[in-house]
This record gives structure tokens, sequence and C-alpha cells, in this order.
């Protein structure tokens, strides 16, 4: 017997995925998955586009959104479902990370031409093709240049944390990336958080279901880049799941697919189940989970 899967945790062209918003729908048909969720960083671009295919091929496309924050230094992000697109809060917020992400490459692009390294904001503005900027466009270009081979060396060598290149994000606090979802009219999932370390999850789970926290993302796709076997990664998730019953959060999952020359996750291989999707409806609204 065949039982449905989705996918809630997708990137397009309008952050830093390879497929249109189009395309992503065509694949989710082709995999015979249920559901998506369009979750690019710090925007909704792509969203009304997914919807609108999706509704023609008998894809549901939840509208998500994908935010960058910061707790104690770490990188925290969080998830944003069933978001009205339109609200004016978020709106504003998303013009704010924009602005903040354009001026973080290009500071980036000035380091690395400072270096005689070929690389020029036009470029990576060209790679971006109009979505939200984020460091893979930059990395595109080195490869581009000959400079890397690939996404993960162009972090590696010269984009991330610790490098001379790297620029450091003005980003909210993972309880303010609550708020404007929940003001969008969403639930608010904490996005890969097997990838968090445990004293840090520990920390942050009661202060954001405090904030009104709605789920956590119980499955996730693989990435053997944060230095978990399988094993482990399906501990972790495992735990996840208990993680959410302890909390009363209702469970998302997602591969974080981005196109497989960025990330070696393929769309749906995190095999969340139909009723994943159901717990959503069930928390927004109101109902128990």
């Amino acid at each position: 017997m065949f039982l449905p899967e989705i996918d809630l945790h997708v990137h397009s062209t309008a952050s830093d995925g390879i497929h249109h918003p189009r395309e992503l729908v065509r694949m989710a048909k082709r995999l015979r998955l249920a559901a998506i969720s369009i979750t690019d960083h710090d925007t909704v671009a792509g969203v009304d586009e997914a919807i609108s295919v999706g509704s023609e091929l008998g894809v549901e496309v939840v509208p998500g959104i994908e935010i960058g924050s910061y707790f104690q230094g770490r990188s925290i992000h969080v998830l944003g479902y069933f978001i009205d697109p339109e609200n004016e809060a978020l709106v504003e917020f998303i013009r704010s990370k924009r602005s903040a992400r354009h001026a973080r490459a290009a500071e980036m692009v000035r380091r690395l031409g400072a270096d005689g390294l070929p690389i020029t904001m036009d470029e990576v503005l060209k790679v971006a093709q109009g979505g939200t900027l984020g460091r893979v466009h930059i990395a595109r270009v080195l490869i581009k240049h000959g400079v890397v081979a690939t996404v993960t060396d162009g972090f590696n060598r010269f984009l991330k944390r610790g490098t001379p290149y790297y620029v450091p994000m003005l980003k909210p606090s993972p309880l303010e990336a609550v708020a404007v979802i929940r003001k969008a009219g969403g639930i608010a999932s904490l996005a890969h958080p097997v990838f968090i370390r445990e004293h840090l999850l520990q920390e942050i789970l009661p202060l954001l279901s405090n904030a009104g926290l709605g789920a956590i993302e119980a499955l996730s796709g693989f990435d053997a880049e944060y230095g978990l076997s399988v094993e482990e990664h399906l501990l972790r998730c495992s735990m996840m799941g208990g993680i959410a019953t302890d909390y009363q959060l209702a469970r998302s999952g997602g591969s974080d697919f981005h196109g497989l020359s960025v990330k070696p996750q393929e769309m749906g291989s995190a095999h969340v189940p139909m009723s994943f999707l159901d717990e959503l409806r069930a928390k927004r609204q109101g109902t128990a989970v």
C-alpha cells in the first residue's frame, strides 16, 4: 500500500536553491509527494508561483519561509508554515533582512577582491537572479572562475566563520523570528534541530516554547557535513520526536533540498509522512496534537 509522503523544507531560486519554484513542484509530482513547502531564506518570493503550479498538478504547496537568527553566537533557523505572504509585519521584516544580506555580501566580495580573487558584486547578483543573497551565490562565482571546485570547497576555504573573508550578518533572535511568523498567521517550527548541540537545544527550547513555538523539525535530510553518522542522525531524529511530545509541539520534516550541486540531500529524502502535515494543521487550529 502506497503511503503519501511530503517535504516541508525546500529551497528555490528565490533564495539559494538552483530550481525555480515551478520546477520544484513538478519534481514533487514526479516523486509522488503529496505536499511540499517552499521555505526560502528570508523571502516568500517563490510561494505564489509554486502554489499556482501546485493547484494545476495536484500537489499541495504550504506557504513557508526560513528565518535565520542567532542565539548565543550560534546560527538558529526557524521555519514558518501557513504564513500570509502579504502580512505587513512580515513584508517589512523581509525588506530589512534583504538590505542586511546585500550589505554583508558586498563586504565579503570586497574582502575577496582586496586579496586578488577575481570576483565582483555584479557577478554575484547575476548568479542570485534576484533571489535572497547568500554565501552560496559567492561560492558559485568562485566556481565559475576556477578558484574552487564545489560550493562546499568555497565555504570551507573562503566563506565560513573563521576565514578572513567571513562577515557575520545581523540577525534577529529566534524569539523575534517566532514572533514575526506568528504575526503572519503562521506556525513556527525549529529547523534542523538534529544539528544543534544538545546543551544549546536544551537551553533554547523552553524559551521558544514560551514564545509560541508550535513545531519542531523531527525528520531532517541527512547531511554528513555536520559530522553525524547515518545511525547518529536517525537517533537524533527519534529524540526530536520525543521532544515534540514533551513540549506539546507538532512535528514537521523535510530534506532541506537546495539542488544536488549545493547540498547532497534529494527532495523527499527525509521520508516525512503525511501525518506530520495533519499535526501542523491541528496545531494551527488549536486542537490537540
